[in-house]
């Protein structure tokens, strides 16, 4: 059964947090206190709909606003989608990434809703389109997260989450309080003797300043599984000297989006882990390019997100369920929006610190028109 993509829409949105998630990158502006991101369906001549979703995250490298989304999409991607067929979609991207001239977050939007809506017509979940799980059954390790916070909360959360069942914990430092953040790191090692920690410190340090600090911080862990982005995207000989210098595993996110950044990065010994972010990759084709990439340098793959709401949280897991590169417990959970968008989330809700991904056609996920109705906002 064939199809052709009669329309691409674009549906602006802005979810209240219920409470911030302070990195390094917002700190200075109290946290995510909305989540302005871009839902996008694709509708086609064979009565499938597929739905993707946009976080611009304009702080990034490559970031954009909402609006500059919404105006690429239709001046660019939609003129180029509109009228093909919906399985062409490796020609598809590469016609988008030409017009877009390397700006990946609004094809990722569209590239999930491809990918939807061919799942859906073929009676098939987006992870068997991807080449299918291993083992026998799709299933996401999933590592708990915490924001900057003082070490009293972090200690909380820490031990509320390991009560839930998770080991692995992700805590956001290279805020303006290292004292804190070493007592946090701390606090969490003593909740839980068993956690594997890691740090992100989001570009938060120079060089000389991170190959201080992460000893320090890998001492109060009583031994950190990685330091994730500890210096600006650009500087990838700063990225070499902390690996080198401090001897924990690096994990490279903002300063790798394609996989010519993953050869490079590879090349220059700047790093031993990536972060396959599919808003940064351009989508579920460009992401299976970047882990490709990874696996033939030797490097293991984290799969992050952008904190996505419902739909994007799909996508990156069925991601993460398909593709053995990804080694890491995934941080494709977010827990800080007020709706999801999505009907049924709890098919969707962890078991412990693992969820099992729908078998559902495609994504697997349905709008909840109420909810989009309720907070978007063109």
């Amino acid at each position: 059964m064939s199809a052709r993509v009669t329309a691409v829409e674009t549906i602006p949105v802005s979810v209240p947090a219920e409470e911030s998630y302070e990195t390094s990158l917002s700190v200075d502006t109290g946290g995510q206190g909305a989540y302005n991101h871009v839902i996008v369906r694709v509708e086609t001549d064979a009565g499938v709909t597929g739905v993707g979703e946009i976080a611009p995250s304009s702080t990034w490298p490559h970031g954009l606003t909402q609006s500059a989304v919404l105006a690429l999409i239709a001046d660019r991607i939609a003129p180029i989608v509109e009228g093909e067929p919906l399985h062409h979609i490796p020609r598809l991207v590469a016609e988008v990434e030409r017009a877009l001239s390397g700006e990946p977050f609004p094809l990722y939007g569209v590239d999930v809703a491809l990918h939807d809506a061919l799942g859906k017509l073929r009676d098939q979940p987006v992870y068997d389109l991807l080449g299918g799980a291993p083992g026998s059954e799709p299933t996401v390790d999933l590592h708990y997260s915490i924001g900057i916070r003082p070490p009293e909360e972090v200690r909380e959360r820490a031990a509320e989450a390991a009560a839930e069942g998770f080991t692995a914990f992700k805590l956001k430092v290279g805020g303006p309080d290292f004292a804190a953040e070493r007592e946090a790191v701390a606090a969490i090692a003593e909740a839980v003797p068993d956690a594997r920690i890691r740090v992100d410190a989001n570009q938060g340090w120079t060089a000389a300043e991170a190959v201080t600090a992460v000893p320090e911080l890998d001492e109060a862990a009583d031994g950190l599984v990685l330091v994730e982005q500890p210096v600006p995207s650009d500087d990838t000989a700063g990225l070499r000297r902390v690996r080198e210098a401090t001897g924990v595993p690096v994990l490279a996110d903002e300063a790798c989006f394609s996989p010519r950044d993953v050869a490079s990065l590879a090349r220059q010994g700047a790093c031993d882990i990536v972060n396959i972010k599919l808003a940064k990759t351009g989508g579920l084709s460009r992401g299976q390019d970047v882990a490709t990439v990874a696996s033939a340098h030797g490097l293991p793959c984290f799969m992050g997100s952008m904190l996505e709401l419902g739909i994007g949280t799909a996508a990156n897991a069925h991601f993460a369920a398909s593709s053995p590169a990804v080694e890491y417990p995934s941080g494709v959970l977010n827990v800080h929006a007020a709706s999801t968008l999505v009907e049924e989330w709890a098919a969707w809700e962890p078991d412990g610190d693992s969820f099992t991904v729908p078998d559902s056609p495609g994504l697997g996920v349905t709008l909840d028109e109420d909810a989009v109705d309720r907070y978007r906002v063109d």
